[in-house]
Order: structure tokens, then sequence, then C-alpha cells
């Protein structure tokens, strides 16, 4: 066999077709039908987009308080983290929990060496 007749089985169209997926098509049909409606999905969207910013917001906040106002911004972003972290936003808010604690721990134990 030479290299031509190996491309050529390559692109040619099998002479016979085999459907293996027919059988399970129609039970696949009924599944497709939805029952929850548009408006249900708007509304699911807009919490889970909803409860992300929130989260954002938190990660902000705590990744500022270790550049300005650590005991301020970083109890917020405690207090944030642990509200986007009840929200679902479980990766975000525990960052921004630990962020926020590491600031202010920051804050109390630098302090007297500065004052």
């Amino acid at each position: 066999m030479n290299n031509q007749e190996e491309y050529a089985a390559e692109i040619t169209e099998p002479s016979r077709r085999i459907h293996y997926a027919e059988p399970y098509q129609a039970k696949h049909a009924e599944v497709q039908k939805s029952d929850v409606s548009d408006e249900e999905i708007d509304d699911l969207v807009e919490a889970v987009t909803r409860n992300k910013a929130v989260g954002y917001i938190a990660l902000f906040v705590a990744l500022a308080s270790l550049f300005v106002w650590p005991v301020l911004l970083g109890v917020s972003g405690i207090v944030l983290g642990v509200i986007a972290f009840l929200m679902g936003n479980k990766g975000i808010g525990t960052w921004s929990v630990v962020l926020g604690f590491i600031a202010v721990a920051a804050y109390f134990l630098l302090f007297p060496f500065y004052s």
C-alpha cells in the first residue's frame, strides 16, 4: 500500500453509516422539554450575577485593606466575605475573609512598633 491509497481511505465517506444514537433520540427528545419558564431562568441568572458582584466587591475591599485603612476596610472585607460565602461564592468569600483578617491582624501586630 502506498501513500496515495492511505490518504484516499482517510478522506472518503464510509459506504455504510451506522447510527448508534437512533434508539436514544426518541427518549432525548422527550427530556429536552423544560418546565422552567424564561422569566425564571432570567431571575436565576440575575441572582447568580448579583452574588458574584458581592463576592468581587468583598475581595476588592479586602485587598484595599492591605494598603489603606486596614481596620475599617479589613472588618468590612470580613463581613462582606462572610455574606458572599453565605450567598454561594465560597472561594471569593473565603479569600476576602482571610485577606481582611490578615490586614487587621497585621495592623494590630505592627502598630506598637511604629507609634
